[in-house]
């Protein structure tokens, strides 16, 4: 099946930018601020999300907040790497609560988590119960990042571009 693409005009791209600073933003004050009247701006953010473009509009927490103190990067090599035992790995790990990230990377290790637990002993816990007792996992290799220097979920869009084909799901 051929990708498929979307255009982005100046407008769209500037709506991306104000929406992911703040999806709460009244759409009358959008619509001022792109210089568009209010049912067009209602229609473009419909638009968006019909082509993918905008995937979900949720509420971030803050882990760290609440108690979750403890972020591990993990690194997991498998014994098994046949498509179904990767697919059986990704379905897993799709259920764990603790699991933030899960991606299937190059290199020497199959996947790479982001895991956010309250502490060392719920992270012990939870590698003796979703790593260790997986039976696929060869090797893992955790790190326990220091200082978060740079967190973001926001995709910069450049808005003096005339336009921007975008590849949208299928």
């Amino acid at each position: 099946m051929p990708a498929k693409y979307h255009t982005l005009d100046k407008v769209d791209r500037k709506l991306l930018n104000l929406l992911q600073k703040d999806n709460q933003i009244a759409t009358r004050v959008l619509a001022e601020k792109l210089h568009i009247s209010q049912p067009t701006c209602l229609r473009r953010i419909r638009d968006l999300r019909e082509a993918g473009i905008i995937s979900a509009e949720v509420a971030m927490v803050d882990p760290f907040a609440l108690g979750y103190g403890m972020l591990a990067f993990l690194e997991i090599s498998l014994n098994n790497q046949s498509d179904g035992h990767m697919q059986e790995f990704e379905q897993r790990m799709s259920k764990e609560a603790e699991v933030m990230q899960c991606y299937f990377v190059s290199g020497e290790y199959d996947y790479f988590l982001a895991v956010h637990v309250i502490d060392m002993d719920a992270y012990y816990q939870f590698v003796r119960r979703v790593i260790s007792g997986s039976g696929n996992v060869r090797h893992f290799q955790s790190r326990f990042p220091m200082k978060r220097a740079k967190f973001t979920t926001r995709i910069a869009f450049d808005e003096k571009a005339v336009e921007l084909q975008v590849r949208v799901p299928t």
